[in-house]
């Protein structure tokens, strides 16, 4: 991805997140993360369907590529808040 797509892809996510956060206010986060999952999962079965003529062939693999994406992008956030929990604790 180019920066173009990239900040693209940070400003698609952060209206997800805006919207997670409203919900909140309502809603507990694990109720919240959930559905979030779960939109993410429907909405990548939606996506790999139409990457594919024959989604019974390839599932497999495509089940890895939305897994290994989906891991690459929840490390650095996950090692971000063991930051923040860190700092925290210091304090």
């Amino acid at each position: 991805m180019d920066q173009n797509e990239i900040k693209e892809m940070y400003d698609n996510a952060d209206k997800f997140i805006d919207l997670a956060n409203e919900m909140h206010k309502s809603v507990s986060q694990d109720k919240i993360g959930l559905a979030l999952r779960y939109a993410a999962a429907r909405y990548s079965a939606f996506e790999a369907s139409l990457k594919t003529n024959n989604l019974a062939e390839d599932k497999d693999k495509l089940l890895q590529f939305f897994t290994n994406t989906f891991t690459e992008m929840l490390e650095p956030n996950f090692e971000d808040y063991i930051n923040q929990q860190s700092k925290n604790k210091l304090i």
